[in-house]
């Protein structure tokens, strides 16, 4: 992380202020950044220029006090990109600097004319105040150097189609540079996100897919081959997986392999980290544990190009282990990073963890209404999406402390019709959730109160589902609704 103020030379005084002549250059600024700060804050061009009025009826006394509150600053970023890196210098600024007052300047010192706004954060916590308030708040003495923190802040930049979609989308899966799709109309699809290409189209089901997940790692690489393997959950309790080869711009499956052990309809399929682990659950009250890495020597074992007989075969695999659970339908099932504990969430109203070595319960948490979607931003953070379209943020960290594992004041109320998708972004800072109301919101997980961004379909169509995208540095977030895939660019 590139740390300023730390060189010798004097402090310099400010004197990119609030003057009028910065407005031209950040009228973007004040329109994006004003969907993410707090709605009490308003617009803070306007309260600029009532500073400037304010002042001329302050007493020559009131009037010093206020040039005297002022602050030393020195700016950090680690921002990769080359033209957003600032000199290390200490700045003397007014205490009443806003996050808008800092973005200007960072943008002035920089010398950057493009639509492009900063947020800024003071021992890691986002300034949503000015400095002094903030500096009030987290009893910090104003009369030391205050580090700041600036970062990009998020900024769309423009809508791509990529594809009109004749069946609705039931999941979306990213992987590299590899698009994978699911619908309910029992159909896989694939593109080639470097062109947008349709690479694979195929009927697998003649029944909706509400399961759909993908894997690769270095086991489904044979020599100079590539393979990847997908799994489909259908109505039945059927599971079947494939074994996958991509060429270019083509998928040819090479064998496949019935799961047994589900009398209902699979809702979740995951896959752990590593690739060793495949846990499914859904409306019959279990969780099957299979061993990924004996699918994957079945699939191998039963892959023939010119061996028809042996494709028609139906082979099946048993989980190596069951979890019987609680009446309700599972709705979703998600592993951590570092281990192998997987979260479990579904309309049995309660979240629970479980270790996938010994299937054991690992923590619950009594939550009293059905969610719908969830998923996990970090080791510690994850989120949910109940019945009433509240998503709420929880950390595992208070397990020890107390019975409940939610910090319930982290509430998002901003859908009004169901959450089709919940995605952590892999900064482990944002998340997106898509709902039926046409709508997909992008949320910070440093904040407490808006979206930092919204984005509403054209014809305000359902959200069917959505996922994050990342090509060097750049992220981006595709919608599936119902008629159209689009990518949005950031």
């Amino acid at each position: 992380m590139k740390r300023g103020g730390r060189k010798t030379k004097g402090a310099r005084s400010n004197k990119l202020g609030k003057g009028k002549n910065d407005a031209s250059e950040d009228e973007e600024v004040v329109e994006s950044e004003t969907s993410s700060d707090e709605m009490g804050e308003g617009n803070s061009s306007s309260s600029e220029e009532s500073i400037d009025s304010d002042a001329d009826n302050l007493s020559d006394k009131e009037q010093a006090n206020e040039a005297e509150k002022q602050i030393q600053i020195y700016f950090t970023s680690d921002v990769a990109n080359e033209k957003y890196q600032m000199e290390d210098t200490i700045y003397t600024i007014p205490a009443s600097f806003k996050r808008i007052d800092l973005s200007r300047m960072v943008k002035t010192l920089l010398d950057i004319n493009e639509n492009v706004s900063f947020e800024f954060l003071i021992n890691d916590q986002i300034l949503r105040s000015s400095i002094e308030e903030f500096l009030q708040l987290n009893n910090i003495l104003s009369e030391n150097v205050i580090q700041i923190k600036y970062i990009l802040s998020i900024t769309k930049k423009e809508s791509t189609p990529i594809d009109k979609i004749s069946e609705w989308i039931s999941k979306l899966i990213i992987i590299e540079d590899k698009l994978y799709c699911s619908t309910f109309g029992g159909s896989t699809l694939c593109y080639d996100m470097s062109n947008f290409a349709k690479i694979d189209e195929r009927k697998v089901a003649d029944m909706p897919i509400f399961a759909f997940n993908v894997c690769k790692n270095d086991k489904l690489i044979d020599g100079d081959v590539q393979y990847c393997e997908s799994a489909v959950g259908l109505s039945n309790g059927t599971i079947r997986a494939f074994l996958n080869e991509e060429m270019d711009q083509k998928i040819v499956t090479r064998s496949e392999l019935y799961l047994g052990n589900h009398d209902d309809m699979v809702k979740s399929i995951a896959f752990s980290k590593n690739g060793s682990l495949l846990v499914s659950g859904g409306a019959d009250n279990k969780i099957n544990l299979y061993d990924n890495n004996e699918i994957v020597q079945k699939l191998k074992e039963y892959k023939s190009e010119n061996n028809t007989n042996k494709r028609k075969m139906k082979h099946v695999l048993t989980p190596k282990k069951c979890i019987h659970k609680d009446v309700g339908i599972i709705t979703a099932l998600t592993f951590f990073n570092s281990n192998n504990h997987f979260l479990c969430t579904g309309l049995e109203k309660n979240i629970k963890i479980y270790d996938a070595d010994t299937a054991d319960l690992f923590a619950t948490l009594p939550y009293g209404k059905a969610i719908m979607c969830s998923d996990i931003l970090t080791e510690n953070l994850f989120v949910t999406a109940d019945d009433q379209s509240v998503i709420k943020l929880f950390d595992v960290r208070c397990l020890e402390e107390k019975a409940v594992i939610s910090l319930n004041e982290h509430k998002y109320f901003f859908h009004d019709k169901v959450v089709t998708s919940l995605c952590g972004n892999k900064n482990g800072i944002h998340f997106l959730s898509s709902s039926h109301d046409g709508f997909t919101n992008i949320y910070d997980v440093r904040l407490n109160k808006l979206p930092v961004y919204t984005i509403q379909t054209e014809d305000k169509s359902k959200v069917l589902s959505s996922t994050w995208f990342y090509r060097e540095s750049n992220n981006y977030v595709i919608n599936a609704d119902e008629n159209n895939l689009t990518l949005h660019s950031f």
